[in-house]
């Protein structure tokens, strides 16, 4: 059995309290299996009080079981980052209950300390998902990639393992509007990507509100590149010399392709402001220094620490 200490970080928002439950007696039956030394930490990131009551039950029956409870709904990845920055682990593994099978706990951990110090997963299949949502996710990877060359794998979840080196070089960085599979492209580790068929504990559909998905979209764009701003900026200089040329010819005196000029300026225009708007309101956020997250609550598991936990110095009288 492995000496490492391992460390699971699983963001609870939605999440039934059924669905916790079964999340932890399942991770808790692989990794005591698996490695002498773990913890299981579970951010609250706005979660039913039902919720709430059953994971106090976990902790009262097993041990290595935080809770970490902030102050209100965060967001996803600010309640990972939340876990990320107490977690103790050589090796610290990120899952969403509802989704990630801690079955695959052991091959993702036995990547991360081979040839890999992140390993991440990747989806096999999006046949699930409405077509439109497909549509858009294409979009966004061609773009992220093929234009902003922002290196986030296709279809990538955020089940991952990273060594303790690639967490501590994420928190240093961390901001309030980081995303974990940003930054883990970011940094520039070795990577290995693992594929897996989502599990869907709940029975609820897997797919993010539309409204959500165009913000992670835009987030993740504007975050780490420049290239809209730029972009709409030469579109602008495109669109004055083309109205120059207009002016030039004498053909704006017709009445149709004057407001057609017009029409086609003003939309250029409204654009460049928008995108301009979206980069000075990123940077206000970055600019008001002020914790990502507050904690409300921490508790531990309140039953005894198993013997043979080396990480742990006991007192003597």
């Amino acid at each position: 059995m492995n000496e490492s200490l391992v460390s699971v970080v699983a963001p609870l928002e939605s999440d039934p309290p059924e669905v916790v439950a079964a999340f932890v007696e399942e991770t808790i039956s692989v990794l005591r299996g698996l490695v002498s030394h773990y913890e299981i930490i579970l951010v609250d990131d706005g979660v039913s009080e039902g919720t709430v009551e059953r994971v106090r039950a976990l902790l009262e029956r097993h041990d290595f079981v935080r809770f970490l409870r902030l102050s209100r709904h965060f967001g996803e990845e600010t309640a990972i980052a939340a876990g990320l920055d107490v977690a103790i682990g050589d090796y610290v593994i990120v899952m969403l209950p509802n989704m990630d099978p801690p079955a695959l706990i052991p091959q993702f951990l036995e990547a991360a300390r081979g040839e890999a110090d992140v390993v991440y997963g990747v989806r096999v299949t999006r046949k699930s998902e409405p077509f439109w949502y497909r549509i858009g996710a294409n979009l966004f990877y061609w773009y992220i990639n093929g234009v902003v060359r922002a290196g986030i794998p296709r279809d990538s979840t955020q089940f991952r393992c990273m060594s303790r080196q690639v967490v501590n070089a994420i928190t240093q960085m961390r901001g309030a509007d980081q995303y974990l599979r940003l930054l883990t492209s970011y940094i520039g580790f070795r990577k290995r990507a693992i594929q897996y068929t989502p599990i869907n504990r709940s029975g609820k559909a897997l797919v993010r509100p539309k409204r959500e998905a165009v913000h992670l979209a835009r987030a993740l764009v504007m975050d780490h590149t420049t290239h809209p701003l730029r972009t709409v900026s030469w579109l602008g200089i495109l669109t004055a010399v083309v109205n120059l040329v207009f002016v030039a010819n004498r053909r704006a005196a017709y009445t149709t392709e004057g407001q057609l000029r017009n029409a086609v300026s003003f939309l250029v225009i409204t654009v460049m402001l928008s995108v301009i708007a979206e980069y000075i309101a990123g940077i206000t956020n970055r600019l008001r220094d002020r914790p990502a997250y507050y904690v409300r609550e921490e508790h531990t598991s309140s039953v005894l620490l198993r013997e043979e936990r080396k990480n742990v110095v006991g007192m003597t009288s």
